[in-house]
């Protein structure tokens, strides 16, 4: 798919997480990647919420103006979730009901390759709310895991970026090592250094 923006900085370890993260300055200057319907299409595509076949198929089936009005609900949403992380708030938890009510879908079982039943949720796109309620089951399912104490905030002065901390340890601190906890090191670096 088409874009105008460089690819997003995929860091969260979780698909509802990388919505907080759909907006930030990882390239040095302050990128949406959901600032409109196409831009929003890529960056569902590129978080692994959309195949490049529905990515296409969203795109030719919905027009410019209904994947628009989705990108600013999908914002909206953000600026929500922003408040109600890592804890969510029973506004919040309405406001994601509200959205997977609205969607269209359906669950069914399918083999896997291994032999086994999977349950699997099949998604269609029949409006922008159905984009918007594949966001919000994201969400959904990583507050439902129970882990609030995973996610957190790159500890980086000047990071927006959030992650859910997968480490045996649970002591992760940077959004990434090579970008934030690279500029910790030589910042503690250059202080040790003055202090000498």
């Amino acid at each position: 798919m088409q874009t105008a923006l460089p690819p997003p900085y995929l860091i969260a370890d979780d698909p509802g997480l990388e919505l907080l993260n759909s907006t930030g300055a990882p390239y040095g200057t302050e990128i949406d990647w959901l600032q409109n319907g196409t831009e929003m299409l890529a960056w569902m595509q590129a978080v692994g919420l959309l195949g490049a076949t529905e990515a296409e198929l969203v795109r030719s089936t919905l027009g410019a103006r209904e994947l628009d009005a989705a990108a600013s609900d999908l914002r909206d949403l953000r600026a929500m979730f922003r408040e109600n992380v890592p804890v969510a708030s029973a506004g919040f938890v309405d406001r994601l009901n509200a959205c997977l009510a609205e969607t269209s879908g359906h669950a069914r079982i399918v083999m896997t390759e291994a032999g086994t039943q999977e349950l699997q949720h099949v998604q269609r796109f029949r409006t922008g709310r159905d984009l918007v309620g594949l966001c919000a089951l994201a969400i959904a399912e990583l507050l439902s895991q129970g882990e609030s104490g995973r996610t957190r905030q790159c500890g980086g002065p000047t990071c927006t970026y959030w992650f859910r901390d997968v480490s045996k340890n649970n002591r992760r601190r940077w959004c990434s090592m090579a970008v934030c906890g690279n500029r910790a090191k030589v910042a503690t670096h250059r202080a040790r250094a003055r202090s000498e």
